[in-house]
């Protein structure tokens, strides 16, 4: 491990994000503001700007991806302004190209169109592994979708489920947010002048707004967006990227509540993660076996999650067509939120995958509560049998909570109990008692199929 003076982010280096962090990497931004700037000349031509000529277009796209990051840095200090590095960077590679880089254009034309590409192909990654995860969740489903578990509700044990119904209910909430990341909107912003009138662009093409829409449709179309922005100021609305870090937050809100909740059953001792042989639970404990990946992913989720107030802040900043306090933070939100979320499906996933169940104590832990399990079998046979449910459920409650450990002996000395569980033979079998959990789960395996 490189040790260094400076500060590194651990996004990426401690939490690494293998496919996103190359879509954003600095070169893979600069290249594809290139290649904007490439695609508008091709499309200005061919609807007649004859100013732009095939040797200019040429030399833009051999040196699309020679990148002087020393040079770029000299121009934006220079001129405090990036885009205008940039262009000053890319036309000293392209001198005949130099005169109509950014034609038209203005600096959002490459910041906002730059941003929905990586958006967009950054949501397409998501969803896929958004996808993986949600198979995962319910491989787990069916291989546990007979075994019998204790349900909590608050925290105390209640009736019973099956192992495999739970990873059902987290299916569900996680099947949401595959629907969501499909749904999502991301519009191409296209060309739209400086307070988006597109008024240059139509002094361009002499007064000719049908032109105008075909460039606009084609750049679009070239990047396989769907839909793309009627009307906007300088920028796309910030409401776009409120409902796109919504998306990011919805869904490790999702994953935060199936590691917390793995984090309560490592701490009741029924499911535990998977622990390295050399691996250390607690300096001080050589016995420590601790959730700490669940817990590192709940951390991370944290964090994701409250970057939404801050993309919304953002957003109800943006004063009337513009103004510029939303670049330094977007900068910021849009890659890590990104990456840390890769980060954490990869990771959720791992975890789901090499889950370890305590059966024995499952089992034990069934077995001894299964006095209380058959009380609601017993209130609705005593009703059946003319008895008012308020009376046996009274009668119940008073025995089992008179002690810790109530007993099947306890619920006989009650004499109209005794007579109910004898006459209807209540059974004390587990699997009576885990009503439709294997037809959820495979409900929930057909929704994903």
């Amino acid at each position: 491990m490189n040790m260094t003076s400076e500060f590194q982010s651990v996004i990426n280096t401690r939490y690494p994000s293998p496919i996103l962090s190359k879509i954003w990497s600095p070169d893979n931004r600069i290249r594809t503001m290139r290649q904007l700037w490439i695609y508008l000349a091709l499309e200005q031509q061919a609807l007649g700007i004859t100013t732009i000529t095939k040797e200019a277009i040429q030399e833009l796209i051999d040196h699309r991806d020679m990148i002087d990051y020393d040079k770029i840095q000299y121009y934006e200090s220079r001129f405090n302004h990036d885009i205008i590095a940039h262009i000053h960077a890319y036309g000293d590679l392209c001198p005949n190209a130099k005169k109509i880089i950014h034609l038209g254009a203005t600096s959002n034309y490459i910041n906002d169109n730059t941003d929905s590409i990586l958006i967009k192909d950054s949501i397409a990654i998501i969803s896929k592994k958004t996808e993986l995860l949600l198979r995962s969740l319910t491989q787990k489903s069916m291989e546990y979708a007979k075994i019998p578990t204790i349900a909590y509700t608050h925290l105390q044990p209640a009736q019973l489920i099956t192992i495999g119904r739970r990873f059902a209910m987290w299916s569900e909430d996680i099947l949401m947010d595959v629907c969501n990341l499909e749904n999502i909107r991301i519009p191409f912003r296209g060309i739209k002048g400086t307070v988006g009138t597109e008024d240059t662009l139509l002094k361009l093409f002499k007064g000719d707004s049908t032109k105008c829409n075909l460039l606009n449709d084609r750049l679009a179309e070239i990047y396989g967006f769907k839909t793309r922005i009627a009307v906007c100021g300088q920028t796309y609305s910030r409401k776009y990227d409120v409902e796109i870090i919504h998306v990011l937050s919805t869904l490790c809100q999702s994953i935060y509540k199936i590691m917390n909740d793995l984090r309560l059953l490592s701490g009741k001792m029924e499911v535990y993660e998977y622990f390295g042989k050399e691996q250390v639970g607690s300096s001080a404990m050589p016995y420590k076996k601790n959730p700490i990946t669940c817990e590192k992913v709940c951390s991370l989720c944290r964090y994701v999650m409250n970057q939404e107030q801050n993309m919304s802040q953002t957003y109800i900043n943006q004063w009337l067509e513009r103004t510029l306090d939303d670049s330094s933070i977007k900068r910021i939100i849009y890659p890590e939120c990104f990456l840390l979320t890769e980060y954490i499906l990869d990771t959720s996933i791992l975890v789901i995958t090499h889950l370890l169940f305590n059966m024995e104590h499952i089992e034990l832990q069934v077995k001894n509560h299964m006095v209380n399990v058959i009380s609601e079998e017993i209130i609705l046979k005593g009703v059946e049998m003319g008895y008012c449910r308020l009376d046996i459920h009274e009668k119940l409650r008073t025995i089992l909570t008179l002690t810790n450990h109530s007993s099947y002996e306890h619920l006989l000395s009650d004499s109209t109990i005794a007579e109910i569980i004898t006459r209807h033979h209540i059974s004390f079998d587990p699997i009576d008692y885990i009503g439709r959990s294997i037809q959820q789960c495979e409900m929930v395996q057909k929704h994903v199929e």
